[in-house]
């Protein structure tokens, strides 16, 4: 039965269609603000530092549960350092840790 709902949760994300993501500029500056580089970023959520890049100029969409993990770093980057801008996208991201980790699921870039 969880395969059902994980792929109803795979719809739900598609059909958001980066609404747990803030603009470009946002993600780069929430990056530069915590003094973070793309590497440590990308070697953080286990991708390349050049597919990381695209990510973060939005010329790529990462997918989850990359994205999930991608959303939930910006949101609590974003609580110690602000946002600017519209900040909608702070809500979905928030909840884009999931409950239950115990299950490692793998995602190519």
């Amino acid at each position: 039965m969880s395969e059902i709902f994980a792929a109803v949760d795979a719809l739900l994300a598609k059909a958001r269609d980066g609404g747990d993501l803030p603009e470009p500029v946002e993600r780069e500056r929430l990056r530069k603000a915590a003094g973070l580089t793309q590497v440590e970023v990308a070697d953080a959520l286990k991708t390349r530092r050049e597919t990381f890049a695209k990510w973060e100029n939005g010329t790529a969409q990462p997918r989850a549960p990359k994205r999930g993990a991608y959303a939930f770093l910006l949101a609590g980057l974003a609580d110690i350092h602000g946002t600017q801008g519209p900040d909608g996208w702070l809500t979905l991201a928030r909840q884009a840790r999931p409950l239950d980790t115990s299950t490692d699921a793998t995602e190519g870039e």
